[in-house]
């Protein structure tokens, strides 16, 4: 009762919260490394998982959050740190707190492709297929990233147990999937300006935070004409 009572006040805490702020503010790393506390230690803040849980995904039951909090570990990843590799098998899930998350794949050549972004807070930083599966992607930061991370075996025993979490999962994984695949219609039937503009649209303030590189494999077109929509761009609004 007293782990429950406790998940109860941070969870009061993080619903008077404006969920947004955590976007804005820098967040120093915790002083354990994101380690699971010892008997003895001081708690250590919940207020970035709290948050998470209750005001991204909405999450209610008191004995499922606290079994999360207990799981779960916030983990910081520098810029340009690969998480998963091509054919890997997944072992945790990912999901994205602060940052920018690239999924490429290589050719027979040994050229990079970008395949997806990760950038919205919540969202899993994972590949398209199966928990089972290999992984057809390589995943890295294209920014320092701050990460919730739960193991996969544990995650999935409570997605079984709670059906609140079964919705959630069944949800997070169904739109991540129709996303990858509504990227992928967009991008074989839009001209190269129509690429550019709806990338605007998706991804916005990004098109000046990523390399020009993985922006234009990700549109399918070269890095000069890319620089010239850019030129372009800047030339509108300087006007």
């Amino acid at each position: 009762m007293i782990k429950i009572r406790r998940v109860k006040r941070i969870w009061e805490t993080a619903k008077s919260h404006d969920p947004n702020q955590y976007m804005r503010r820098e967040t120093s790393p915790k002083p354990d490394g994101g380690r699971r506390r010892l008997r003895g230690e001081e708690p250590r803040d919940m207020t970035q998982e709290m948050d998470l849980f209750v005001n991204v995904y909405h999450l209610k039951d008191p004995e499922l959050l606290q079994k999360l909090t207990d799981l779960v570990q916030v983990r910081r990843f520098p810029r340009g740190k690969v998480i998963l590799h091509s054919g890997e098998q997944q072992t945790q899930v990912m999901l994205l707190l602060e940052g920018i998350v690239r999924g490429y794949f290589l050719d027979l050549d040994g050229s990079e492709h970008t395949d997806c972004f990760c950038i919205r807070r919540g969202a899993p930083a994972m590949p398209p297929c199966g928990l089972e599966d290999p992984s057809p992607i390589n995943l890295s930061t294209v920014s320092d990233c701050m990460m919730a991370v739960l193991p996969i075996p544990e995650t999935m025993q409570l997605v079984q147990q709670y059906p609140e979490l079964f919705n959630l999962y069944s949800t997070l994984m169904t739109e991540s999937m129709r996303l990858h695949n509504r990227i992928k219609n967009t991008l074989c039937n839009y001209s190269a300006k129509e690429k550019f503009d709806w990338f605007l649209q998706q991804y916005p303030g990004l098109i000046f935070d990523i390399n020009n590189r993985y922006i234009a494999s990700f549109l399918n077109m070269t890095p000069e004409t890319l620089s010239r929509m850019k030129s372009a761009l800047r030339r509108t609004r300087s006007l």
